[in-house]
């Protein structure tokens, strides 16, 4: 079986008030590119479709026009899409009907009660098992290895009928994996990545061959070579633009059931790129300013600058004015000041952050905050009141999410 792996595309996104539609466009012109290139038995999409769980019409219009160029341009592929923690579940599932038309599995809500729904037969290749997001709580503790025997069943029973062995099988979920690389990401601590909790690798089950992953924007193989993080196919944040990060789709080939999974990235070229000024780290005002009058007048993309500020040093109050000026006659588009303050450090008291504007606060990690508060009030931050903290940040996560 062979199978394209592509999740997290956050169509709608906003950045710094500027539209992606073009990048977007741009991204899936290369995936029918490929599509038709490779004739795969299935194109995966491992959730978060959307940026938000309510996109506006016309993002919403973009993604039925993004499925219909895809089965024009290689009819027999499959298309199995899953809801992310971004998506509403029932935004895919009130469609399934019309998108059956198409070859479109939209699967919103994974199936406790009928087991074999979360199954997808692709006739005379294999399997997909599909997990869209989905809140723990809503979860037998035994839904995993329930769905794993089911899985067994359901493709031996298959095997046997038709006389011919097993067939490769694939799970995909939408999930936060213990012990992936999650560099990236914002609101993180040891549990929960991106507001959900994490799952360990062994929990999911070991008779897939391959598993396919979205939610971590980071590409990344593990779980002995069958578990798979594709990555964005476009870099989502500034965060994201670094070395060691790679923003494509996979192509994935499965010999036969029990065989090892054949991963080949394929890299997503865009016109209009996102840059860091400074490349690596920050620096202070004048030189962040003086390197961003350097950038070339005809680079298309977006811009963000680094600033390092010392002490209890603000950002000018006319620092709009100092950007204007040196973007004037260029191309490209000036999307945030990113500050970070230099931690000044003392062998009594450790680390201590100084005067912060809200912007800074915002990219503090929220336990840094909470320690400094128990430091100033006297009373010590204990693991105990530790493991308090996350189940509150847990609740309040998941009400966010609910909410949206």
């Amino acid at each position: 079986m062979k199978v394209i792996h592509t999740s997290d595309w956050h169509l709608g996104q906003n950045l710094y008030g500027y539209d992606r539609k073009a990048d977007h466009d741009e991204m899936v012109c290369q995936l029918i590119d490929l599509a038709k290139a490779e004739e795969p038995d299935a194109l995966i999409i491992a959730g978060d479709v959307y940026d938000v769980a309510a996109p506006n019409i016309s993002v919403q219009k973009d993604f039925a026009d993004y499925m219909v160029k895809l089965h024009t341009a290689c009819p027999q592929m499959m298309i199995v899409c899953i809801s992310g923690n971004h998506d509403s579940a029932s935004r895919h599932e009130i469609f399934q009907s019309p998108w059956e038309a198409l070859g479109v599995k939209a699967v919103g809500k994974a199936n406790k009660e009928k087991l074999e729904e979360n199954i997808i037969d692709v006739p005379g290749k294999g399997w997909i098992v599909t997990v869209p997001y989905t809140n723990d709580r809503f979860l037998t503790k035994e839904f995993y290895s329930d769905l794993e025997a089911k899985t067994k069943e359901v493709a031996e029973a298959k095997a046997q009928e038709s006389g011919c062995g097993v067939l490769p099988i694939i799970y995909v979920g939408h999930a936060a994996i213990k012990d992936t690389d999650f560099s990236g990401h914002q609101n993180l601590n040891d549990r929960f990545i991106g507001g959900i909790e994490c799952t360990g690798i062994d929990e999911i089950g070991t008779y897939y061959d391959y598993i396919a992953l979205g939610h971590i924007h980071k590409a990344q193989t593990f779980g002995n070579g069958k578990a798979r993080y594709c990555g964005t196919p476009l870099a989502m944040s500034f965060d994201e633009v670094r070395d060691d990060y790679e923003h494509g789709f996979d192509v994935v080939e499965i010999d036969a059931h029990g065989s090892a999974p054949k991963i080949r990235p394929v890299s997503v070229s865009t016109s209009r790129p996102l840059i860091n000024i400074p490349a690596q780290g920050h620096v202070e005002w004048k030189d962040a300013i003086l390197e961003l009058k350097t950038v070339p007048a005809d680079f298309p993309g977006f811009i963000r600058l680094n600033v390092l500020l010392k002490g209890n040093d603000l950002l000018p109050t006319n620092k709009d004015a100092y950007i204007q000026s040196a973007m004037e006659g260029k191309k490209g588009k000036f999307a945030v000041v990113n500050p970070m303050r230099e931690v000044v450090k003392s062998e009594e008291d450790g680390p201590q952050i100084g005067t912060l504007t809200m912007e800074e606060l915002q990219n503090i990690d929220h336990k840094v905050i909470l320690k400094e508060y128990a430091k100033h009030e006297g009373f010590e931050f204990t693991k105990e009141f530790e493991e308090m903290f996350d189940i509150v940040y847990k609740i309040v996560t998941e009400a966010k999410n609910e909410d949206q």
